[in-house]
């Protein structure tokens, strides 16, 4: 009986060895796709803006989920959704975003800027988190640091909406500055 515990053993090592060898390399290596995890972030590559890759997973079906909330003023519920997916995958540049964008909207700036923070230490062009962290400089009357907001997000991309966004604000506050 040992020996065939044994010898089973050996035959699912060698088939699960022989089954990582056939995956290409970028599945291989830890950067690839996580198997374990539905929820896990498809890895796109890019400069970390906000765009979710098009594949239906759970995780995007979540997180558009709680878009949803957001777009109906319904903050807290999609703060629970997105703390889920933060669980899941501690990095998920996207949930952290909206996370900062709730608490904002719930007038908790030092945690919103918590979350901006925390998404910018790790992707310094996030289109979404640059344009929200601006925005709350703005709410926070700090008008340089939104600025510089703004130049990231310039050089970040070429007339994208966060930009847009982002620029017409900052001319408004400044119109309103002027009286």
């Amino acid at each position: 009986m040992l020996a065939y515990l044994r010898a089973a053993t050996c035959a699912g090592l060698l088939l699960g060895a022989a089954v990582l060898a056939s995956l290409p390399v970028w599945a291989q290596s830890s950067g690839g796709l996580n198997f374990d995890n539905p929820y896990a972030k498809p890895n796109t590559g890019g400069t970390g803006g906000s765009k979710l890759n098009e594949a239906v997973t759970p995780r995007n079906e979540e997180y558009n989920k709680a878009l949803g909330l957001i777009e109906s003023g319904q903050y807290n519920d999609a703060m629970l959704i997105l703390n889920k997916l933060v669980a899941m995958d501690p990095i998920d540049a996207d949930a952290l975003n909206q996370l900062g964008y709730c608490y904002q909207k719930l007038g908790q700036p030092g945690k919103a800027m918590g979350y901006y923070k925390k998404v910018l230490g790790t992707k310094p062009q996030h289109l979404g988190a640059n344009e929200n962290a601006g925005e709350l400089f703005l709410e926070m009357k700090d008008l340089p640091k939104a600025e510089e907001r703004l130049t990231v997000l310039q050089g970040a991309c070429v007339d994208c909406a966060e930009y847009n966004q982002l620029k017409t604000k900052i001319m408004a506050y400044k119109m309103a500055a002027q009286g």
